[in-house]
C-alpha cells in the first residue's frame, strides 16, 4: 500500500532547496548593501580630507576694490556748479 504521493521525496527536496536559495540570496543582498556603505562612507571621508585639504592650501581672500559710482559720474554737469548761499551778518 502506497504512503502518500509518489513525488513526495522530490517535492520536498525542491522546498528546500528553494528554501536554501532565498536564505542565501537574503544574505547576498545584505552583504551588497553593507558593502556600499562602506564604500559610500569611505568616498564622503576621501572627499571631506580633500576639501579640507583644498581649503587649507587655497590662496588668502584678496580685498575687492573701491566701485566706483558710475551712474553719478554720467550725470555731472560739465562745468562746476557752485551755489554760494548769500551772508546777511557782516
Amino acid at each position: 500500500m502506497q504512503q502518500g504521493h509518489p513525488r513526495h521525496k522530490q517535492l520536498s527536496r525542491a522546498r528546500h532547496e528553494m528554501v536554501m536559495h532565498r536564505r542565501y540570496m537574503f544574505g547576498r543582498k545584505i552583504n551588497a548593501g553593507l558593502f556600499n556603505f562602506v564604500n559610500g562612507i569611505g568616498r564622503l571621508a576621501n572627499d571631506l580630507a580633500g576639501a579640507i585639504g583644498k581649503c587649507l592650501a587655497a590662496k588668502p581672500h584678496k580685498p575687492t576694490p573701491e566701485i566706483k559710482d558710475i551712474y553719478s559720474e554720467m550725470y555731472k554737469p560739465k562745468g562746476l556748479m557752485q551755489i554760494v548761499p548769500p551772508k546777511f551778518n557782516k
